[in-house]
């Protein structure tokens, strides 16, 4: 046992090892002269092709990835990876409607989130579990956030500063510190820092809490842009890669998105209950692919 226990004392000290605070606003001379942070935004926001809220139509995307082993043991309810491993998600942006259809080994998690709620079905039967719907309220706001990007800052937004620039591989980013109310899921705040390159103002990094969910209260997490795709006007990210940045350091996800569509012109009622119809039924073609 006592050995069993310094393992374990290790391990834990192994994954504590260069963990670092949340970053906290800037004071006196550490606040970055030149552009402000809502004009460091706003150019990273144009960059993207405007503000996505604004879209009159549909977007519709696939996406697939994995998990890493140690995230499922510490955070099986918020991974439920049982089911969101691949997705077929929906959005009418002006509308704040998202449908997503979350596959896995154990079957379809089928997700409608609006601005009046949010219903949750696994293999078609309503999910009354407040546990998990607070647990998918808080990703499902995440996920949002990753293919809108700026986009999904622009009316949460409660407060916006520049923090110092950092410099990774060469690369030089604006970093801006984002107070959001309301926070992911059922958090009424959190904070996000903004990785936006200086050269191109493209989004690179989006680093945040999870106030949202009992277990990730004090956790925070970064996930990282890789590559992007330009479908219309817009500028979505297609391949990421989350990482939990503390109270431990680990990665927890990489996933891409296989496919992106435009205004298939499917309406509200398509997307509701368990399952997808009409106009959204069909999976989103995969990037290259002919319908």
């Amino acid at each position: 046992m006592k050995r069993l226990h310094a393992i374990l004392l290790l391990a834990g000290a192994l994954l504590l090892a260069g963990c670092a605070p949340f970053p906290k606003a800037p004071t006196g001379d550490e606040v970055p002269q030149g552009l402000s942070a809502r004009e460091v935004f706003d150019r990273s926001l144009a960059e993207h092709g405007g503000d996505l809220r604004q879209h009159r139509g549909d977007i519709n995307f696939a996406t697939d990835g994995e998990w890493y082993s140690l995230i499922l043991r510490i955070q099986p309810v918020v991974t439920d990876a049982r089911f969101r491993i691949s997705s077929e998600e929906r959005y009418r942006p002006s509308e704040g409607l998202y449908a997503v259809r979350h596959t896995g080994p154990d079957g379809v998690k089928q997700v409608v989130r609006s601005p009046t709620g949010m219903t949750v079905h696994y293999n078609g039967v309503k999910e009354t579990d407040p546990v998990k719907l607070r647990a998918t309220a808080m990703t499902t706001d995440a996920f949002r956030m990753f293919h809108f990007g700026p986009s999904f800052f622009v009316d949460r937004t409660e407060s916006m500063t520049r923090l110092p620039d950092t410099t990774e591989g060469g690369v030089r980013y604006h970093r801006l510190l984002v107070n959001i109310k309301p926070g992911f899921g059922e958090a009424m705040a959190d904070q996000a820092v903004l990785w936006v390159r200086a050269d191109n103002f493209r989004l690179f990094r989006i680093h945040q809490t999870l106030n949202g969910f009992e277990t990730t209260q004090g956790a925070h997490v970064d996930t990282t842009f890789l590559a992007y795709r330009r479908v219309g006007a817009y500028l979505f990210p297609v391949r990421f890669l989350e990482r939990v940045r503390g109270p431990i350091r680990i990665k927890a996800h990489a996933w891409y998105v296989t496919g992106i569509e435009l205004d298939r012109g499917w309406q509200p009622q398509d997307v509701q209950g368990s399952g997808f119809r009409g106009a959204a039924a069909a999976p989103v073609q995969p990037f290259g692919a002919r319908p």
